[in-house]
């Protein structure tokens, strides 16, 4: 990438100010930036970097005129950190120059599959019959789109990846490296007499809105009969698991190693922190934080913040933290009172 400030600054609406002539090539943190780079300021307390940053351009909250010293060309915005992403978006498109959309001849496309304009397909993967693949869409080596299956525009669907048979994804929605979308629910019946476990058929598929991605590693099971849907923009971190029948709501944040068991329903902007567990059949209320680790057994409220394992309103729970720690010196003080007691107890 070579490009001017004054050209970043018309991409992304910041208000320059400084040289719009100067070129750059590149984008790093403050502290690693040197004259040819771009980088920014979001979080106030990182503030004293600036002076001491190299960067050839910094994006910096509006209101941040008065900050000391620090690289002289500026641009200023309500959202420096999304103008910056403008910017590593350029260095990204221009870092693929080979990406020429193209159907690899090592491809197995069915001939009763219909691919749309522009779409690129990698050595070795897999277009099943029936299926739909939208315009600009590419599909990476050795990953399978099953049968009767629907992929939309402008996604990308990295290597090894399986969209199962029936499935649907949405418009520019991301499947990273490993994604099963598609693997069947865990569903069993339980033999009274022997104990044997035997399979429950699962017929139904999984639905992917618009503006979703999915993580590597990421398992989200077909529902028993209806669908498992993710809502429209919905970004999931690697290695979550999804179960048969979830419903995710809008716009939601699911954090890596999260598991949703079988038909509960996540509401709107709700977050799953890191190893969140939520059992089955539950609602998740819009807007409601689910912190790392935090176990849940019942439903939860819109907005709710909580902890734990069993999960408890967020601040409940760190108080609960905060005595347990202080249970071993409560401890040994109840001894040596039952002590005292039994010895001034005696005749």
């Amino acid at each position: 990438m070579r490009t001017t400030l004054g050209e970043i600054a018309r991409l992304t609406g910041a208000k320059l100010s400084g040289d719009a002539e100067k070129a750059v090539t590149g984008a790093a943190g403050l502290q690693e930036a040197g004259p040819d780079d771009v980088s920014f300021l979001e979080n106030p307390k990182y503030a004293e970097q600036i002076a001491r940053s190299r960067a050839g351009a910094v994006f910096l909250p509006a209101g941040a005129e008065e900050l000391p010293g620090g690289p002289p060309n500026r641009l200023y915005s309500e959202h420096p950190k999304w103008c910056y992403a403008q910017v590593l978006a350029l260095i990204e498109k221009d870092r693929r120059p080979w990406e020429v959309p193209a159907v690899s001849e090592k491809a197995d496309v069915h001939r009763d599959a219909r691919l749309g304009k522009e779409v690129s397909i990698g050595p070795f993967a897999v277009v099943g019959a029936r299926t739909l693949i939208g315009d600009k869409t590419s599909i990476g080596a050795h990953s399978i789109i099953g049968y009767n299956a629907r992929v939309g525009k402008d996604c990308r669907i990295h290597p090894n990846v399986v969209v199962g048979d029936f499935c649907e994804v949405g418009d520019r929605v991301i499947l990273h490296p490993g994604a099963v979308l598609g693997s069947d629910g865990y569903g069993y019946w339980t033999d009274p007499k022997t104990g044997e476990h035997k399979k429950i058929p699962q017929i139904g598929r999984v639905v992917v809105e618009n503006d979703v991605e999915i993580g590597s590693n990421v398992s989200v099971d077909r529902a028993t009969t209806g669908e498992t849907r993710i809502g429209a923009g919905t970004k999931i971190d690697n290695l979550v698991q999804i179960a048969h029948n979830v419903d995710i709501g809008r716009n939601c944040l699911i954090v890596s190693q999260a598991g949703i068991a079988g038909s509960t329903k996540i509401g709107r902007r709700v977050t799953l922190a890191g190893q969140a567990g939520i059992a089955g059949h539950l609602a998740i209320g819009d807007g409601a934080i689910i912190t790392a680790q935090t176990g849940v057994m019942s439903d939860v409220e819109p907005k709710a913040v909580l902890f734990g394992s069993p999960a408890r309103p967020h601040r409940e729970a760190m108080k609960l933290q905060a005595l347990f720690s202080k249970l071993p010196g409560m401890y040994q003080t109840l001894k040596e009172l039952k002590k005292k007691f039994l010895q001034e107890s005696k005749p």
